[in-house]
């Protein structure tokens, strides 16, 4: 099966390098932060940021990162931001259509502290930090966040909670907080080889939902969890989503789910290349257009993502926050006909005046050894 939407492909790639791990992704931040950046591409390194969008053009992909911000800020479960810290002027494009579509605010970019401090402001103190250092070539961050907090429709009984055995995906035994609704009514559809729930969030429009997908072989539980996501595509995924909306497969459920909280952060940019966004990360990259001056060879230097969760008999709480890092070439690549000559190791640091006679031309002479942040 074919994925056909950027989140599907995403999500497959990412789990293909994680086959026994846990995952948490938001696909949305992703694409919103790139729709963000493609504003100042030109030439191949645009091409293949649309395509990757799965889009036609630039407008395109505007229209439909408004219509996702627009949709979620309709809720006010659901907060979403977008933000430029920049050190260089930006083009007035760029500037008009990170304001206009993307609602992003802009402030100068002055050290990785103001970056962590916006992610910490957005996502209510649950992601308290997203990177723990800055290159100094770094010239324009773009940010998003997304914060989500809703209580269930139905809520589980606390007093329904209880130390169960889990299985790990290794096929070991760990013993956790099962949550439990016996014989609910719930949305559920299965084929042959999955069974989905829906769960509602107390919220007047319904238009937030979970969908909880278990593979129905407990056999093999590595090969039956990757197997879902490996067979995920449009297709399938929204034949479950159609199921689920059918008040004919309302059905009473005994429903478990464990009680949970989650951390995940990962950096991204070997998965955009594989799936084909490429010149972007190289330093002939074409981001004319996010700069008021054309004379600055910028490419991207980094996307990353952090992600918080926590599922529990109220509801749930998540948050992610992405950040994209657009640097100066000129300052970071080396000259590689030349010597690296890379201080990272105990040397040595000598002020010497020309002009005395030697033997006592050395005005400082510094040895190092050892380095700590308090030391910069």
């Amino acid at each position: 099966m074919e994925a056909t939407y950027f989140e599907f492909e995403f999500i497959k790639k990412l789990n293909m390098e994680n086959k026994t791990n846990n995952l948490l992704i938001s696909p949305i931040g992703i694409e919103i932060i790139l729709s963000l950046c493609l504003n100042g591409a030109e030439g191949t390194t645009q091409r293949e940021m649309i395509e990757l969008l799965k889009h036609q053009t630039i407008e395109e992909t505007n229209d439909n990162a408004n219509k996702i911000i627009s949709e979620l800020n309709k809720n006010e479960i659901v907060r979403i931001a977008n933000g430029i810290l920049t050190k260089i002027q930006p083009s007035e494009l760029f500037i008009r259509k990170g304001k206009e579509v993307y609602k992003a605010n802009i402030d100068k970019l002055k050290n990785y502290n103001n970056i962590n401090k916006w992610v910490m402001n957005k996502t209510n103190n649950k992601i308290k930090k997203i990177i723990d250092n800055l290159s100094p070539d770094v010239m324009m961050v773009l940010l998003n966040a997304i914060y989500f907090e809703a209580f269930w429709k139905i809520q589980f009984d606390i007093n329904h909670t209880y130390e169960k055995e889990f299985k790990n995906i290794d096929d070991s035994k760990e013993y956790v907080d099962l949550m439990f609704l016996r014989g609910e009514k719930l949305p559920y559809y299965e084929n042959e080889f999955l069974m989905a729930v829906k769960l509602d969030y107390n919220i007047p429009d319904n238009s937030i939902n979970a969908i909880v997908i278990l593979p129905k072989d407990e056999t093999y539980l590595e090969q039956g969890i990757n197997y879902v996501i490996e067979s995920l595509d449009d297709n399938l995924f929204y034949t479950i989503v159609e199921n689920l909306n059918k008040e004919s497969n309302i059905t009473k459920v005994n429903f478990y789910l464990p009680k949970y909280e989650l951390e995940y952060n990962t950096n991204i940019n070997e998965i955009l290349k594989e799936l084909g966004m490429k010149k972007a990360f190289e330093k002939e990259a074409e981001f004319k257009g996010i700069c008021f001056s054309h004379d600055l060879n910028l490419f991207i230097n980094q996307v990353i993502q952090k992600n918080y969760i926590n599922v529990n008999e109220k509801g749930t709480q998540a948050c992610s926050a992405s950040e994209l890092e657009i640097m100066l070439e000129s300052y970071l690549t080396k000259d590689e006909t030349a010597k690296d000559f890379i201080a990272n190791r105990p040397f040595l640091f000598i002020l010497r005046n020309e002009k005395c006679p030697k033997g006592h031309d050395i005005i400082f002479f510094n040895k190092i050894c050892n380095l700590t942040k308090e030391n910069k």
